[in-house]
């Protein structure tokens, strides 16, 4: 049986405005809807090792490539000790610098040699492991895969040399505004004991030492709680045995660390403006928001039509105002970061230091606009279709299917997602949109940060009567 999934139509989105260069006889018009065109998902197998390990099966055999992911829940940030921010991210980087007696060099050969390509990353909530390779050579690619995932070395030398690389991209965040307001926004939102409110600094990455990455491997690299997610010419019953022979010995090492539940968000009082002196900075950098909402959240398809409205994509309203009305701008956005726990909202762009003032006038105005303003029929049909236009292209290939597979399991959602997904965008009303302003966007329960050069924005920034402003340093976020 497959899911079919219903998208519009896909010329609904060719530009409209005929060419300057147009002669007799070339088109200036769009072509006109021709229906809709269809995707279709094959039901995913699931079968489970005795070890715990769930594989999941998507056959789509147009061509002889396997996308493998692997995601491990529990190993994010969000599981790693406070003292210790970036554990995670250090593990998984760790994992492909040598396993299985494999230095990083031989390891690279090897899989050079089968024309397969494999990458390792930790987010907040579960880590990866990507492995793309020719259906021919998935039996050794897969086994090199294990290696990596269950018998790392984790060599002195490569973790000494991957950290002392941490330690001096930590040591240029000093001049990086961006990264600097990042690090602010975290903090001041969440507090620096929440997971969602730490940041990577010299001291907690200093000790990232072999044992303790030993350590956070046993306890959190477990199959019970993976599922590796296979896309392409995939055939169970051939591929099934190979999977138990390369992952079947996998154990749990040492006792489990349960998956934390996420812990609660704070609440963010008055907007309180935090101001991080830079001087001489080319640019002032702006984060405005708070906690939002986790993924499971049961307004999550409102939720993207309103976000996606005011800061979500090229045309949003946040971009239209700063950069294509004043100028003052390359890129104006906002989004809705959603994890286990509530992650945050947040409205940010980097803007001209004269109209620092100006932007972040513009920034409140758009916010309020979206929660008090009706919405026009023909905004609304407009972003709707550009919100479910956009699925075909994330599901274009086996590696994009593979990911967002990997998303909903992380999630725990089931991959019957993508059934009515279109549908329940297209019934998104304005009403809907307002709703959601109001209830998860508070312009008025806010911390914004400015990352700029004090002596230029401050006096506009107080004139702007956001809310009280604070002048922070920048050796509280980079450190």
């Amino acid at each position: 049986m497959k899911r079919t999934i219903l998208s519009l139509a896909a010329g609904a989105a060719l530009l409209s405005a005929a060419p300057a260069f147009a002669q007799p006889g070339f088109p200036t018009t769009p072509p006109r809807p021709q229906g809709e065109p269809r995707i279709d998902i094959p039901d995913p197998q699931r079968m489970r090792l005795p070890n715990g390990l769930t594989v999941m099966y998507v056959r789509q055999a147009e061509l002889p490539v396997v996308s493998a992911v692997l995601v491990t829940r529990g190993a994010g940030s969000a599981e790693e000790p406070a003292e210790l921010t970036g554990l995670a991210s250090f593990t998984a980087s760790m994992l492909d610098e040598g396993a299985a007696g494999m230095d990083a060099l031989a390891l690279a050969d090897a899989l050079d040699l089968l024309g397969a390509s494999l990458g390792t990353f930790a987010a907040t909530d579960a880590a990866q492991t990507n492995l793309y390779v020719l259906k021919q050579n998935f039996p050794r690619a897969l086994q090199l895969m294990a290696n990596v995932v269950i018998r790392p070395d984790f060599p002195e030398r490569e973790i000494n040399r991957v950290r002392d690389e941490r330690l001096t991209a930590l040591a240029r965040a000093r001049d990086e505004a961006t990264t600097i307001a990042n690090n602010a926004f975290a903090s001041l939102v969440y507090g620096g004991q929440h997971p969602y409110g730490r940041f990577s600094s010299a001291e907690s990455t200093r000790g990232l030492d072999r044992a303790r990455v030993q350590s956070f491997h046993a306890s959190r690299y477990r199959p019970e709680n993976s599922t590796l997610i296979l896309v392409g010419d995939v055939d169970p019953a051939t591929m099934q045995p190979q999977i138990a022979e390369a992952f079947g010995a996998w154990r749990a090492q040492g006792t489990g660390m349960p998956i934390a539940a996420p812990p609660s968000a704070p609440s963010i009082g008055r907007t309180t403006v935090y101001l991080i002196d830079k001087p001489g900075a080319a640019q002032s950098e702006i984060r405005i928001g708070h906690p939002g909402v986790s993924r499971s959240n049961p307004d999550y398809y409102a939720l993207q039509v309103m976000n996606t409205m005011l800061g979500g994509t090229f045309t949003s309203r946040l971009n239209t105002n700063l950069r294509e009305t004043h100028g003052w701008a390359y890129g104006a956005r906002s989004a809705f970061q959603m994890h286990r726990g509530e992650g945050p909202f947040t409205a940010a762009s980097g803007v001209q230091t004269n109209a620092t003032d100006s932007a972040l006038v513009e920034f409140f105005r758009e916010i309020n606009r979206i929660r008090t303003e009706p919405v026009s029929a023909e905004e609304l049909q407009k972003i709707k279709n550009f919100v479910a236009l956009r699925l075909p292209d994330q599901l274009e290939t086996t590696q994009d299917m593979a990911g967002q597979l990997a998303n909903l399991e992380t999630y725990g959602l089931n991959a019957s997602f993508y059934d009515d997904f279109v549908q329940r965008i297209m019934a998104v009303t304005a009403e809907d949109v307002r709703r959601v302003a109001n209830q998860y966007v508070r312009p008025e329960n806010s911390v914004v940060v400015i990352v700029g050069d004090r002596a230029k924005v401050e006096a506009g920034i107080r004139a702007a009567n956001v809310g009280p402003v604070e002048i922070r340093d920048v050796t509280e976020f980079v450190r």
